[in-house]
């Protein structure tokens, strides 16, 4: 998988939000060439694909996902899911936050998944219910209880429960990232935070986040700027307000990470 920044026009990119389901969104997608590079997310993303298939890198493994089944990608787990060669790839991805997961499970610490993949015909229909109702004027409680009905089965049955850890020397460093995220912050600075040397540093954040620290940065400032896009703010302001150099900067970072340019992006929220 190449490390530069993919060219392509995905030809389809709709993504749904609800002010009745503020810890949920979906996006709808279909491509025909590379459109992801290794990635993370802070939420709990369930992937189905609707048609044709993907060669997906989930973790340290590659996997081959087909239409009828779903991936599942717990926040933090770097990934990546592109078109077979010569292939077209159709999904529907649903994110869940803190809150979000809440809802369907409730109690103390975090589910984890025991296994990354999962075909359950229910499953998808039950999803593809839940799409069609985001942004429409039905009863906030009908809403709920879809994401409950589509999500509750999946994470009670097939997903484990991690407890709440305590903060170590890589949560200190992702904590002072989330606070200076637009600043250029040495490594050093990083390293004496954690009370480790630079190149241990490097090695324990990659092992605990899934991504070093540089990587970890950027995504921050890549999901900054998509709450950015969601507003008037103009895309050059987006990105200095995000914590990049220019617009030019904005792009090569953000594409490979959301599937979309900045301005396809917005244009999928507003459709």
């Amino acid at each position: 998988m190449s490390a530069r920044t993919p060219r392509f026009a995905p030809e389809i990119l709709r993504r749904r939000l609800d002010p009745d389901l503020p810890g949920l969104e979906a996006r709808l997608t279909a491509y025909r060439r590379q459109a992801f590079s290794l990635h993370i997310h802070d939420a709990w993303c369930v992937g189905l694909v609707l048609s044709g298939a993907t060669r997906a890198r989930l973790g340290a493994a590659t996997y081959r996902i087909a239409a009828g089944e779903a991936a599942l990608i717990g926040p933090g787990e770097p990934h990546a899911c592109n078109p077979e060669p010569d292939g077209r790839l159709c999904s529907l991805v649903l994110s869940l936050d803190a809150a979000a997961i809440r809802l369907v499970v409730g109690g103390a610490g975090e589910p984890a998944f025991r296994a990354p993949l999962v075909r359950d015909s229910l499953l998808v229909r039950r999803c593809a219910g839940l799409y069609r109702t985001l942004g429409t004027p039905c009863e906030r409680l009908r809403k709920e209880s879809l994401v409950c009905l589509a999500f509750a089965p999946l994470f009670l049955r097939r997903a484990g429960r991690v407890p709440l850890r305590e903060p170590g020397a890589a949560a200190r460093v992702r904590e002072y990232l989330r606070a200076h995220y637009r600043q250029n912050v040495p490594l050093a600075a990083l390293a004496a935070l954690a009370g480790r040397s630079p190149t241990h540093l490097l090695r324990l954040f990659k092992r605990e986040y899934g991504l070093p620290p540089h990587a970890y940065q950027n995504h921050l400032r890549v999901e900054r700027a998509k709450a950015l896009l969601a507003t008037d703010l103009p895309a050059a302001q987006v990105a200095l307000e995000a914590g990049f150099a220019d617009q030019s900067h904005l792009i090569r970072a953000f594409t490979p990470q959301v599937g979309a340019t900045p301005a396809q992006y917005r244009r999928s929220l507003q459709s």
